[in-house]
């Protein structure tokens, strides 16, 4: 599970700047300030939805800090980024409803904010990879989910392939499947823990 994601984005540092600021407003998020990175490398813009925090704070408190309010915008070897932790960290730390619903509407907006910012599209999916067990029900749900939307996948029993179990676990640290491994021609692979469908649909593009 990556967790963070970040852009090259096609504007400068600055423009970059005011671009999450100015999509951030005109998308109803809460301005909550920034703050100078270290070196004069860019600025973390604070920003949230006071939805997600009266959720969180609601069903459990603990995972307040999890949330990802802040987006990054840096220089690094000649390149402007722009990211922001993942929400489906939270979704690995609890199995509450409204949470793990929260953390995929967020995942979304954040992906879309980040890449409007940034001037760039989604990521061009180059290779799904479904890891599975023979017994799983979520399993064959995901799998039936993909066969309907005509995804190309490759699909891995981890029940009888040791070497690619060990493959999953080493990249995720998860012990348990479905587990769908996405990789991309200019980044670094997605890997989504359990049968996320709106993060899926949302990341292959199916209605």
């Amino acid at each position: 599970m990556n967790i963070a994601y970040f852009r090259k984005s096609n504007y400068s540092l600055q423009e970059t700047v005011e671009k999450v600021t100015q999509k951030a407003q005109s998308q109803g998020w809460k301005m909550l300030g920034s703050i100078d990175l270290p070196d004069q490398m860019g600025k973390m813009v604070l920003v949230c939805r006071p939805e997600w925090v009266k959720t969180v704070l609601a069903e459990n408190q603990d995972l307040l800090g999890f949330l990802p309010c802040s987006i990054s915008v840096f220089e690094k070897e000649g390149k402007v980024l722009v990211g922001t932790g993942q929400p489906a960290i939270i979704k690995a730390l609890t199995q509450n409803a409204s949470i793990t619903d929260l953390a995929s509407q967020a995942e979304i907006q954040l992906k879309e904010l980040i890449q409007e910012a940034a001037g760039v599209g989604d990521l061009k999916p180059t290779l799904v990879k479904l890891y599975s067990t023979h017994a799983c029900p979520y399993c064959k749900m995901e799998k039936n989910w993909l066969d309907k939307n005509k995804v190309n996948y490759e699909l891995v029993y981890v029940d009888q392939n040791r070497q690619e179990a060990e493959a999953m676990v080493a990249k995720t640290g998860q012990m348990g499947v479905p587990v769908t491994e996405i990789q991309y021609d200019d980044a670094e692979p997605d890997f989504i823990i359990g049968f996320d469908q709106p993060k899926l649909a949302n990341i292959l593009q199916v209605a």
